[in-house]
């Protein structure tokens, strides 16, 4: 089920506030209950289709030291692990990297995990390549989004490849604002979600009603969302060229009020 109601726009000096205000979601929302919230990420066939995308694009030889920025519980660092790459698998959350421990163990796939803020890479690498998927960049103030970029360059070796992995704002943002229920043995869920055109921000609120009958209320998520050519002018500005645009974490190209995706191959200077 999908319902649509209307947001009383935000003002730029509202819109500033209230990302404030949403500074630290981040640091509480990626627990026990988004696996439950999300029990499809679970599913490890398609992010092993991506993780051999990944090794085709990044085109960096076996052994290369990866460092994979906002890991979440490893779904994609196990796979490409197992591909060859000596895997550095970065994530905040202690719940994640649990979960990222007892998946690489049970698949038989060594790692090192690291519990750090992206925004704090130094005294890291070198890495001979760097991925960040499925919209972890963006949490941040715009400042702070392009400091995330220019920490990977510092810890990346000249010529390393960097897949960035985001929503495509251009396709993704006309469908809002949005609510929709999933029902599942994980019980029922509700998902809406706003974009505020004046911060670039997608919000989103997120309620879980278990199959015990317990209602949960996770942490309101605020992700800024960007353009291609905005992107490429924050790669460029941290010290990257951008060499490719893909429209999935898949050989497709990128169209830009369709593709989910914007995943975008870019290489340190």
């Amino acid at each position: 089920m999908k319902a649509e109601r209307l947001v009383r726009p935000l003002s730029l000096a509202g819109a500033a506030r209230y990302g404030a205000r949403m500074g630290s979601w981040f640091e509480s929302l990626f627990d026990d209950r988004y696996l439950r919230f999300y029990p499809e990420l679970l599913d490890l066939g398609q992010p092993e289709r991506e993780a051999a995308f990944v090794d085709r694009a990044l085109s960096v030889p076996q052994g290369t030291r990866l460092l994979d920025l906002g890991c979440g519980f490893g779904r994609h660092a196990v796979p490409l692990s197992l591909l060859g790459y000596s895997v550095t698998g970065l994530d905040l959350s202690p719940s994640m990297l649990r979960a990222a421990r007892k998946l690489s163990d049970e698949r038989g796939a060594q790692l090192e995990w690291l519990a750090r803020d992206m925004r704090s890479l130094e005294g890291l690498g070198p890495f001979g390549a760097c991925t960040c998927l499925y919209t972890v960049f963006g949490y941040f103030d715009d400042a702070e989004n392009e400091g995330v970029l220019r920490s990977i360059a510092s810890v990346l070796l000249p010529d390393g490849p960097f897949l960035l992995d985001v929503s495509n704002p251009l396709a993704f943002a006309s469908h809002l604002p949005t609510e929709t229920w999933r029902e599942g043995s994980f019980g029922v869920r509700c998902e809406r979600s706003r974009y505020d055109a004046l911060s670039g921000r997608v919000i989103t609120d997120r309620i879980l009603l278990g199959a015990d009958g317990r209602r949960e209320t996770l942490p309101t998520s605020s992700v800024r969302m960007y353009t291609p050519s905005e992107l490429r002018v924050l790669l460029e500005r941290s010290g990257f060229e951008v060499e490719a645009l893909y429209g999935a974490l898949a050989d497709e190209p990128y169209v830009a009020g369709r593709s989910s995706k914007m995943v975008l191959l870019a290489r340190r200077r």
